[in-house]
């Protein structure tokens, strides 16, 4: 049997109209596939702030992205590294740990988080030919958006 899996996955953000810009002006982020125990951690966290299903990030509200951030924004710069971001005033780097420290990075820490849950989850697909069938109503889908 032979089986596709990727442990990163490269990943360019909607953050600020990024998917937008001309290629060589986007930024995009290589995320690493969680552990067990880490993705449990963070899936946890989703559903303490009542974040389940397809959901959209416009729809969520800053008071359910803030106990996120709090409680696993650590876990970011383990399985999260930007690449060419840059901050314009002082021509430096802007790396992952910039991202969970500063407000300003809110939203996209939230849909980094997002999106690392959902390359982190085996899906139906994912699974083909195993001899365990992988019940879809027990895959959390946190952010259907970004799958796409």
């Amino acid at each position: 049997m032979q089986i596709s899996f990727s442990h990163e996955h490269v990943y360019t953000p909607e953050w600020r109209g990024n998917v937008k810009l001309p290629e060589g002006e986007r930024f995009t982020v290589t995320l690493k596939v969680m552990n067990v125990e880490n993705l449990m951690f963070l899936l946890d966290a989703f559903s303490e702030a009542g974040i389940e299903g397809d959901v959209e990030l416009d729809e969520l509200k800053t008071d359910q992205l803030k106990p996120i951030i709090k409680t696993v924004g650590h876990l970011l710069p383990i399985y999260a590294s930007i690449n060419n971001l840059k901050n314009s005033d002082t021509g430096t780097d802007i790396v992952i740990a910039d991202v969970v420290e500063y407000p300003y990075f809110l939203n996209l820490a939230a849909e980094l988080l997002m999106r690392l849950a959902e390359v982190s989850t085996p899906n139906d697909d994912d699974v083909g030919n195993s001899n365990a069938p992988l019940d879809s109503e027990a895959t959390p889908q946190v952010l259907g958006s970004f799958a796409k």
